[in-house]
């Protein structure tokens, strides 16, 4: 999001949830530390929210699904994701999303990926896990082809080791831009989902 507080960013985002009729959403970098009643019932009404504060005025993250659809059994908050375990009304099935906001800085990507490390440990149930992970996994997800392999093998290797699967978003090869005169474009924003339940 880049910032919740800017003019005509909250009039966008709840028009974004209400036209495409969302169950559930997740917002990262909302650099605010806090929410009221009014702001979040703005956004959705029918919705149950969570959030992590920014630091300052850096990271943050919202998530909310609708109480309608949904019963929120447990909230987890850590230092880089808001997690929910989330039982369906119509069918009791229970799952689990998670949001997340990766450390932009070399010094908490290591953190980062232990935090979700711990997070796919503790659970075996499906989970629906997306966000900005602050991370590039092959060359091709940059503009200029140079990335950290360091952490792309790392961050390869959490999702072949708990067998995530990305959902591609088909109409965007980027998510994020430096927005300088020759702009460099990376994909860091990603969703994936567990395959097995069992």
């Amino acid at each position: 999001m880049r910032g919740l507080n800017k003019e005509g960013r909250l009039q966008c985002i709840t028009d974004f949830v209400n036209d495409n009729k969302l169950d559930f959403v997740g917002f990262q970098e909302t650099k605010k530390e806090s929410f009221n009643g009014s702001f979040l019932n703005y956004i959705n009404k029918d919705f149950v929210w969570h959030f992590l504060p920014a630091n300052g005025t850096a990271g943050g993250i919202l998530v909310g699904v609708d109480e309608r659809k949904f019963e929120v059994i447990a909230w987890r908050i850590g230092k880089y994701s808001v997690a929910g375990i989330i039982r369906n009304c119509q069918d009791s099935f229970v799952w689990r999303i998670v949001v997340v906001y990766g450390s932009p800085y070399e010094e908490g990507k290591l953190d980062f990926l232990a935090e979700l490390e711990s997070l796919l440990v503790n659970w075996d149930g499906p989970t629906v896990l997306g966000g900005d992970f602050n991370i590039t996994i092959t060359a091709k997800e940059k503009s200029n082809g140079q990335i950290n392999q360091k952490w792309a093998d790392s961050f390869q290797d959490l999702i072949n080791k708990w067998g995530l699967v990305e959902l591609k978003n088909s109409t965007r090869s980027y998510t994020w831009t430096n927005n300088q005169d020759k702009p460099i474009l990376a994909a860091l924003d990603k969703i994936f989902c567990t395959i097995n339940f069992e």
